[in-house]
């Protein structure tokens, strides 16, 4: 019991210190969300070094060879794709730009084809942070040829694919060159469900510290 105590108390109050950093995270986001949204949008260059949800104006080309397709995104029901293009800026830094959402062929032997602008363009979008990746529903296996259809928007291994590029993604606002049907740009963190979770692990740990209590006076009785 001693050993079970000792192992499992230590645990689950990690969990829960755990789950309290994460609360911190996500009310961090929320508030740089509601300070930045009706910000005009600025060159990457007058950004602040925090570009979560910061309206960038940047200008280049897509290459648009180098496209990502983010499989298991849904829009009014029907399954798609979020497209995912390297974008090259004129001062030389490359972007992970997210085009929006497209329908998904009748089968999965096909991929969506996508036409994106070949001159140059000038986009307005806005730097979405990277909150974690969500669970596989399949093995994710990046094939060698392009354009890649991926699981996860998965931005280290995009960035250790494509070499150079800035580790953040774009999400193109509407009405944009080259984009689709927007990704949401509506942020619910829910900061108040990892408080939750955390008041469940302390009340675990309280439950073990209480029953190894209780154990000790019957033993010893």
């Amino acid at each position: 019991m001693t050993l079970f105590f000792g192992c499992m108390l230590p645990v689950v109050l990690a969990l829960g210190l755990w789950q309290l950093e994460r609360r911190s995270e996500k009310l961090d986001y929320e508030r740089r969300y509601f300070d930045r949204v009706g910000m005009l949008p600025v060159a990457p260059a007058e950004a602040t070094e925090a570009l979560a949800f910061q309206r960038l104006r940047i200008k280049g080309r897509f290459e648009r060879e180098q496209t990502f397709l983010v499989d298991n995104q849904v829009y009014r029901g029907r399954p798609g794709y979020w497209v995912v293009t390297s974008f090259i800026a004129d001062d030389g830094a490359r972007w992970l730009v997210n085009r929006g959402w497209t329908p998904a062929p009748e089968t999965r032997a096909q991929l969506p084809e996508v036409r994106t602008p070949t001159g140059r363009v000038e986009l307005v979008a806005v730097a979405w942070p990277d909150t974690g990746l969500p669970p596989l529903l399949a093995e994710d296996a990046w094939g060698e040829s392009w354009p890649k259809r991926v699981q996860r928007f998965d931005i280290a291994e995009m960035t250790r694919l494509l070499g150079d590029v800035e580790p953040v993604e774009l999400r193109l606002e509407a009405g944009q060159p080259g984009g689709l049907v927007p990704a949401s740009l509506d942020a619910d963190f829910r900061s108040s469900t990892h408080l939750g979770y955390a008041v469940q692990w302390f009340g675990l740990g309280l439950v073990l510290t209480t029953g190894f209590v209780i154990y000790g006076f019957k033993r010893n009785g």
